[in-house]
């Protein structure tokens, strides 16, 4: 069973994350639909309607299903993150605008990935139904919850599990240039060789019937796994690191890159703060996931 929080608003966006929550259930899952009112928003009683409209639809599809409906007070980042505490997975809209209109628009999704303690899955407005694979980033400082996450959303698909493992040769700041050694570059590329397959070790030890293809790519996490996911992705799956917005916004975030890029729904998954990396190493990991 899977306790879902489901974010839904009058966006586009917003109605995405309806379409995806009826086609991804299964029995025994629980819904909570929830709308954030806050003083300048639209009525409650339109609100409520559209929290009505969807939850008949999802009975319809759904037969038995245990839906609730809530529509608390704002400030909307604050109650998203309060209200979903006590469930397993939290879904969202993802607007695709660009970062200066996001900023404008408050980064609702931005704050409430960069501070949420449970999986948050963000639909993108422009999403359509991908029965391709589920894909994850391997990063030794981020990965074992993302990776545990994927393989089970993986196998609970009957979906293949791609796993992808992107490194770079990490620069050295000089005042006239940003410089490497060549001679690292065969150190970060065994690496990557390792985490990976240490990766497809735990996946296979827990997920024995569970196809699984292993790739590593040269460049940015964030471009491997677009790339990777392509037009079919049933799902693309992230570690996180940073921990509030702004870290993201000045550190960069894969998971953020993902929310305005990808056409398939992406999921940031935070560590534990208690959980133990799944690939330790002497050396730091070369790339970060988020």
């Amino acid at each position: 069973m899977t306790r879902y929080t489901v974010a839904v608003d009058d966006t586009d966006a917003g109605s995405r994350t309806v379409d995806w929550i009826d086609e991804n259930l299964r029995p025994g899952d629980h819904v909570r639909l929830l709308t954030v009112s806050e003083l300048y928003s639209e009525t409650v009683l339109r609100t409520e309607q559209r929290l009505e409209q969807a939850e008949s639809r999802l009975r319809r599809s759904h037969p038995g299903l245990v839906v609730e409906q809530s529509v608390p007070e704002g400030p909307t980042v604050e109650r998203l993150l309060l209200d979903s505490e006590d469930s397993d997975v939290l879904l969202l809209g993802a607007r695709q605008a660009h970062i200066v209109l996001a900023t404008l628009g408050g980064r609702i999704a931005e704050r409430v990935v960069a501070r949420t303690t449970v999986p948050v899955i963000a639909v993108p407005e422009h999403w359509h139904h991908g029965g391709g694979p589920v894909v994850v980033g391997v990063d030794g400082r981020t990965a074992s919850a993302a990776l545990a996450f994927a393989a089970d959303e993986a196998a609970a698909r009957g979906s293949e599990l791609v796993l992808v493992r992107a490194w770079d040769i990490p620069l050295t700041m000089s005042p006239y240039a940003n410089i490497y050694l060549a001679d690292d570059r065969e150190l970060w590329e065994h690496e990557s060789t390792l985490e990976l397959q240490a990766a497809t070790r735990a996946v296979a030890s827990r997920h024995p019937d569970l196809v699984i293809r292993g790739v590593r790519r040269h460049g940015q996490t964030a471009g491997a796994l677009l790339e990777e996911a392509g037009n079919d992705a049933s799902l693309i799956v992230t570690g996180r690191r940073h921990r509030t917005a702004i870290g993201a916004f000045l550190g960069g975030s894969v998971g953020e890159a993902l929310m305005h890029r990808s056409h398939a729904p992406v999921c940031i998954v935070p560590q534990p703060a208690a959980a133990v990396p799944a690939t330790p190493s002497a050396v730091p990991a070369p790339a970060e996931v988020a």
